[in-house]
């Protein structure tokens, strides 16, 4: 006699957790039945059979969480650890192109030509081709190894450096009309919008008319627009009017990149928020200090042509004279920036080193020592600057980013380097500990909907941020009461507690702090 056994209902089933579905409605209890990748059924599940079962018995359920601005892609390629220092922290999707960084959809040649200039934001990186000349090459490339899903912005950088190279100049008529090409060939290949970064060479010379133009190619795809503004030519106010301008002018919702809610941005929220028709939020990481490249003490107007541009003018001995006097001056204006110190450098020395600390090592001027860095550092040389307060003083900043309806939660983070910000291991669970448990700033339920919910509606990803019959399964089961990151500014990349399991396309990626599946990720694309 044969005996058939019954298939199970479930490949996996998460049983006894409380649900809390991305949305900010209340919590219930209840069992979650995934099955292909895709939740089934959530409800009392009784004695369902499955292939793998969870016990979430005083766990959260929660969505995976969304990061909107994370510089992961090159780490993802090359798989290397740091790739997986968001899926650690419960984040299953990462969107492409922050600050509007990317090498794809352009010649290799080309491409070639940007990685130096970005080297900074993901180091080196020698075993990669960089021959993705379509964005579909691209994104194939990360098919069967990505632990966590991409979801592609069209790049602005390699889109204005494969049709006009690294001219400091508006283009002309026929320039933007092949640069609106090349971002319908990214809309075309399921890009959810398209991301600038306007800090940076050589988008830095876009005009607003660009802006406006290649954001209306992805207003007619249903796209959203998100930049990191012009902080260096217009202040921090004057960048975020030239993006709400692009909103309205290019009829897209926008986004305000890696942002902080202090009175001044809330009074701006508040002003963008109560007008008809604009649709603008930004997204906000949750530390008192950022990071970026050496050459943020170069004067803004001598970045033209990138960092290997001012590594040529670096060998005029008059020049090196200027730019000391030069950053003497800004200097004076601002001396928290002798607090900044090296994450990584070229040469591997000074790193966890403050400019005030490598000026008295060397007995030398601050400004003279700088000069003497970006001889010697560039152009990988990447740092992270206190921007003043303390932690403790920054929690108010911290409790009204969370609390914000229009702002949802983003990393930033860097994969490379000694010291990296520790915001590219800590950021979700950190919002959680500090938001949720410390402040009270936020239900759990509200704090969830920041990275999950809200980010997924906003850029159009239907199936991800919730937890609803229909919905692919990333999910993440985690103690409220012990969640928590642990990375520092003196050891980032440990990895945060009080995560049980994280689940990508319904397989289980991440199993009590450790990764069990490295190419569970999948490429989304806009829906």
């Amino acid at each position: 006699m044969t005996t058939i056994e019954a298939t199970p209902a479930f490949d996996l089933l998460v049983r006894g957790g409380e649900v809390v579905d991305g949305t900010g409605a209340p919590r219930i209890r209840a069992d979650v039945g995934v099955r292909d990748g895709r939740i089934v059924e959530i409800g009392d599940l009784g004695a369902a059979a499955a292939r793998t079962t969870l016990d979430a018995t005083g766990r959260v359920v929660a969505p995976g969480f969304i990061d909107v601005h994370v510089h992961s892609e090159l780490a993802i390629l090359a798989q290397t650890p740091d790739a997986r220092g968001g899926l650690l922290q419960g984040v299953t999707t990462n969107l492409t192109a922050p600050d509007g960084f990317g090498f794809g959809g352009v010649p290799a040649a080309v491409a070639r030509e940007i990685e130096p200039v970005l080297r900074f934001a993901h180091g080196p990186m020698p075993d990669l081709s960089f021959d993705w000349p379509t964005p579909e090459s691209y994104l194939r490339a990360f098919e069967g190894r990505t632990p966590i899903n991409i979801a592609p912005q069209a790049p602005h950088l390699p889109i204005r450096v494969g049709v006009m190279g690294w001219d400091a100049r508006v283009a002309t008529d026929a320039e933007l009309d092949d640069m609106r090409a090349a971002t319908a060939a990214w809309m075309r290949a399921g890009a959810v919008g398209l991301n600038s970064g306007l800090d940076y060479q050589p988008i830095a010379h876009s005009d607003t008319r660009e802006l406006v133009a290649l954001a209306r190619v992805a207003a007619e795809h249903g796209g959203v627009y998100a930049a990191h503004g012009r902080n260096q030519d217009l202040g921090r106010a004057g960048q975020f009017w030239e993006t709400a301008e692009v909103g309205r002018r290019a009829g897209l919702p926008v986004n305000v990149s890696h942002e902080r809610v202090d009175e001044e941005m809330a009074a701006m929220l508040a002003e963008t928020g109560a007008e008809p028709g604009l649709d603008l939020a930004m997204d906000t990481h949750l530390y008192e200090a950022g990071s970026t490249h050496l050459l943020n003490y170069v004067p803004f107007a001598q970045h033209a042509g990138g960092p290997m541009a001012v590594i040529e003018r670096l060998e005029s001995a008059a020049y090196r004279e200027q730019l000391r006097g030069q950053i003497e001056a800004s200097l004076a204006a601002s001396p928290e920036g002798l607090n900044a110190y090296f994450s990584a450098t070229r040469t591997g020395r000074n790193v966890g080193k403050t400019i005030r600390e490598i000026a008295v090592a060397t007995v030398r001027a601050p400004a003279e020592t700088i000069v003497d860095l970006l001889c010697n550092e560039l152009p990988d040389a990447l740092m992270v600057f206190p921007w003043g307060p303390t932690e403790a003083e920054f929690r108010p900043i911290v409790a009204a980013g969370i609390a914000h309806p229009r702002v949802v939660i983003s990393s930033d983070g860097l994969y490379w380097g000694a010291l990296p910000h520790p915001r590219g291991f800590g950021t979700f669970p950190r919002a959680i500990r500090v938001g949720v448990r410390e402040l009270g700033a936020v239900s759990l339920e509200t704090a969830i909907h920041r990275m999950s919910g809200l980010p997924a509606d906003r850029y159009r990803l239907s199936d991800r941020g919730h937890v609803t019959v229909g919905a692919a399964a990333d999910l993440v089961v985690f103690d409220p009461e012990t969640i928590a990151d642990r990375a520092t500014y003196a050891e980032p990349r440990l990895p945060p507690v009080g995560i049980d399991v994280v689940i990508v396309n319904g397989r289980v990626a991440v199993a009590h702090g450790r990764p069990v599946d490295r190419s569970a990720g999948r490429v989304l694309r806009r829906s």
